[in-house]
């Protein structure tokens, strides 16, 4: 302790206090001893010997000395600033990670010093080696973080770093394991995926999930690897990748057989048969999939045989799973071929005693009456939607439409006073058009076949497009009550009506709307301001209601 205070009390006090050389190296191998019958806390030596060495109380003490004490004293941050004075940074890094307290800070303290524009090419490959010197270590401290490292800031191969980890599969496990953690590295040699592959098989690890999540292996290649090492569930996903459906289910059949004995692990082996199956039941012909249906079949008959002649009856497990089975195979296989396959024995006659599949058909014929119970019941659904449809169709169809248009939308040739025999199409939203207009311009037909009115068309594509389909086709002659009526006009009446109708059509009625408003308006401030009325009034030929048409002509009635 008294050689602690001294050195603290040179740092801070470098000019006043004067010590014998001799006692300063005293003072500082007596810092870096490693003697823990001194009592002295590791923490507090090297800060000590820190603050020396910072408030410049050992410029006459020899770098190299003072570097190998702080080495073996295991004082790293001494070590670092005599490595920063020199630019060793690569001596620096292995100060970090053989500090316990800073070995997380490796990874921040080597990007922080890559991106330094003033760091040579000779200082980079330094830096670089000492990564890979220490890579093992790097791995144990965190291996996505090395993996990061290495691949994306130092740009480092893959092929490299799995060459200096060649002789230590846990190590290049780990390394590759946060290497395909990472999100932003470019693709990878199909090489590297089958590497790791291998690596997982040969330490007892499933490589399933990590061929289920990525594609970048070759299918050759990584079956090669998983028959090799005997991975079945990998080896069959495989498989079942490349089509080879059959193949995959000889490795669970094999599987199956070989768990008859336990009814938990048959259980687990015949639900991945049964999935399989349910997959890839479409790839394979009838036959094929009649032999692979029975085929399970046969071996859970048998173990049921094999149980009730041993303990006197099937076991629960055994009889579930088999109906399971039944149920299953329903989907892809016919149901009389099912019913015989399990009434037959193993020379194909019938079975001697009911009661061994008696179990098994119930299940298969309340199975059927689910099935059959379910049918009938969505069929009687669907019957009352449809039912229901067609009724509020037939509804819609007989309700009156009212018209809103006395001209087609198409050529506007006028309707009421149409002598044509062209038949007219009236659109629910009441516009009408000539049908052989309709049928000349082919651009106003529904998905569903019908016409639909272009004036409402594009407001119908947000709702509901009932409103712009057609309502009802008529001819285009009217009543002959209306004829009888219309007859009875003269000339003068017919040409006033057609005259106020183009005058209408060709203004908006907000626009007659609007004049008489400013007509009002024009009258009313006349009044309050006491201007003479003739000044504010617009002239006569100023809009549509001041035309000579509109004008009210007075003439003395004619004598009686």
């Amino acid at each position: 302790m008294l050689f602690t205070f001294i050195a603290r009390q040179m740092a801070r006090h470098s000019d006043e206090i004067s010590v014998n050389r001799a006692l300063f190296e005293q003072v500082v191998e007596s810092l870096c001893l490693t003697d823990s019958d001194l009592g002295l806390d590791h923490e507090q030596r090297q800060q000590a010997l820190l603050e020396l060495y910072e408030a410049g109380g050992l410029t006459h003490f020899d770098d190299d000395r003072l570097v190998d004490l702080a080495w073996s004293a295991a004082f790293y941050r001494v070590c670092e600033r005599v490595y920063e004075t020199r630019r060793q940074y690569d001596k620096i890094v292995t100060c970090y990670w053989r500090d316990p307290c800073r070995s997380e800070l490796t990874f921040s303290y080597v990007q922080s010093v890559w991106v330094d524009q003033c760091l040579s090419a000779n200082e980079r490959q330094a830096l670089i080696n000492a990564v890979l010197d220490a890579l093992c270590q790097l791995i144990s401290v965190d291996a996505l973080k090395t993996a990061r490292l290495l691949v994306v800031t130092l740009s480092v191969s893959v092929n490299r770093v799995i060459e200096e980890l060649d002789n230590d599969d846990a190590t290049l496990y780990s390394f590759m394991s946060g290497l395909f953690e990472l999100s932003d590295i470019q693709p990878l040699d199909p090489g590297v995926y089958e590497r790791y592959v291998d690596i997982m098989c040969r330490l007892g690890h499933s490589p399933t999930a990590f061929l289920r999540s990525t594609s970048g292996y070759r299918l050759a290649e990584t079956i090669d690897i998983c028959r090799r090492h005997s991975a079945t569930d990998a080896l069959v996903y495989l498989m079942e990748r490349c089509g080879d459906i059959r193949g995959a289910f000889d490795l669970l059949f094999e599987r199956v057989r070989t768990a008859v004995s336990e009814e938990t692990l048959l259980e687990t082996c015949v639900d991945d048969v049964v999935g399989l199956l349910h997959r890839g039941s479409h790839q394979l012909d009838q036959a094929d999939v009649e032999t692979v249906w029975f085929k399970l079949l046969d071996v859970l008959m048998d173990t049921m045989r094999r149980l009730k002649a041993s303990i006197g009856g099937p076991g629960e497990v055994v009889q579930s799973v088999t109906r399971r089975v039944i149920n299953a195979m329903m989907l892809h296989v016919p149901l009389p071929a099912v019913l015989q396959r399990v009434l037959a024995s193993d020379d194909g006659a019938v079975a001697s005693h009911f009661g061994d599949v008696r179990d098994v058909l119930t299940g298969l014929l309340d199975a059927c009456s689910y099935e059959r119970t379910l049918l009938s019941t969505c069929s009687r659904l669907v019957a009352q939607d449809l039912l229901h449809d067609i009724t509020a169709l037939i509804l819609e169809s007989g309700r009156a439409t009212s018209v809103h248009s006395d001209s087609c939308l198409l050529c506007q040739r006028q309707l009421l006073f149409s002598h044509s025999q062209h038949d007219l199409v009236c659109f629910r939203c009441g516009h009408v058009a000539h049908r052989t207009c309709l049928v000349t311009s082919r651009g106003h037909v529904t998905s569903r076949g019908g016409w639909q009115c272009s004036l409402c068309r594009p407001r119908s594509r947000d709702t509901s497009s009932s409103s712009s389909e057609v309502a009802a086709v008529c001819p285009s002659t009217p009543p002959s009550t209306t004829l009888r009526s219309s007859e009875q006009l003269n000339s003068v009446h017919v040409t006033s009506v057609d005259r106020l109708r183009t005058t209408s059509r060709c203004p908006s009625r907000l626009t007659v709307l609007a004049e008489l408003a400013q007509m009002d308006h024009t009258r009313t401030n006349s009044l309050v301001q006491g201007q003479p009325r003739f000044k504010t009034l617009p002239s006569p030929s100023s809009g549509i209601l001041h035309n000579e048409q509109f004008a009210l002509r007075l003439a003395v009635p004619p004598h009686q």
